[in-house]
């Protein structure tokens, strides 16, 4: 998929965490089980219009888990994203990660990684 540019996106990891432990089926997601046909071509129409930022959340709630651990979930979050022609994530955690955390993902990512005031990380990718 070609990106027009790169973006600066803002994922809620707190509303991630909430909302992926209520997640239902959408009609979409059910259909695409019957006939992966109507999925693709319904999402490939969709995403032309979408932004990064819906586009990440979109992929991340399919990706990610609240049974996984923060680390391996903000692995695969930036890997989404680069995917998508992020270039910077700011990330609202529901807490401080320890630098233990910091520094395993800054090595997995090899992105610069800071934390910021009030429980925010700042990913350049």
């Amino acid at each position: 998929m070609e990106h027009q540019g790169k973006a600066s996106v803002t994922f809620d990891y707190t509303t991630f965490l909430g909302a992926n432990c209520s997640k239902k089926w959408t009609f979409l997601e059910a259909m695409s089980t019957v006939a992966p046909i109507f999925g693709l071509a319904w999402k490939n129409s969709i995403q032309e219009v979408s932004t990064a930022e819906d586009r990440l959340w979109d992929q991340a709630m399919k990706s990610l888990s609240a049974s996984r651990s923060d680390e391996a979930n903000l692995l695969t979050l930036v890997k989404l994203a680069e995917c998508e022609g992020i270039d910077e994530i700011t990330l609202l955690m529901p807490y401080e990660l320890e630098l233990t955390q910091l520094d395993w993902l800054r090595e997995k990512t090899h992105a610069d990684i800071a934390p910021s005031p009030q429980d925010q990380i700042v990913i350049k990718l």
